[in-house]
């Protein structure tokens, strides 16, 4: 089992929870990773500077790229 990224958890819908939801943590590639609605206040993840992006699992750095990219997504479809 991999360690969870808890820099991807906590924008995870279990961020106020103690352990990820059991399949998401027992796979440990993020594959049912659901992100939460943001509060009108909060910002969206930023990404990480590329060095340390590189340094990423594979299964990291898709989390992360897909959850900047979701919540950008989002915040422009508020805008419309």
């Amino acid at each position: 089992m991999m360690r969870r990224n808890m820099s991807i958890c906590v924008w995870c819908r279990n961020r106020e929870q103690e352990v990820c939801v059991e399949r998401c943590r027992q796979e440990g590639k993020y594959r049912y990773l659901e992100p939460e609605p943001l509060a009108h206040w909060e910002l969206p993840p930023e990404l990480p500077p590329f060095r340390e992006l590189v340094e990423l699992s594979a299964g990291e750095r898709l989390a992360v790229i897909y959850l900047r990219a979701y919540y950008l997504g989002k915040r422009e479809e508020s805008c419309l």
